[in-house]
C-alpha cells in the first residue's frame, strides 16, 4: 500500500493515532507499506526502513536509528536547530507508539 502524506492536515492528536493505526493494519493484512512523510515522529515510528531523498536522490537508506543520525539527513530534513532534531526523536515523544 503507498500512502502520500497521510497525515497532512490532520490534527496533531489525530496524527499521532496514525502510528497505531498503520501498524495494526500492517499486521493483520501481512502487508508492505511504502509511506511518502514529512512527519519525522511518524515515520520513525512505523518504519522498518527508512529512504531520505534531497532533490530527487536518495542521501541515506536503512533502519530508523542510523537514517536518524546520518550527518546528511540531519542537515536536509532538521537544519542545525536542537529542538528540530530532538522533535525527530520518535522515542523523546511518547503519544506516538
Amino acid at each position: 500500500m503507498c500512502l502520500d502524506e497521510p497525515t497532512a492536515g490532520v490534527a496533531q492528536r489525530e496524527a499521532e493515532a496514525f502510528g497505531p493505526l498503520i501498524k495494526r493494519i500492517q499486521r493483520e493484512l501481512d502487508a508492505t507499506f511504502v509511506v511518502v512523510e514529512h512527519d519525522l515522529p511518524l515515520i520513525m515510528s512505523i518504519s522498518d526502513r527508512i529512504y531520505c531523498l534531497e532533490a530527487g536522490a536518495v542521501i541515506a537508506c536503512g533502519e530508523p536509528e542510523s537514517v536518524r543520525s546520518d550527518p546528511l539527513v540531519v542537515a536536509s530534513y532538521l537544519g542545525t536547530d536542537d529542538r528540530a532534531i530532538q522533535r525527530s526523536n520518535a522515542d523523546a515523544n511518547p503519544a506516538v507508539v
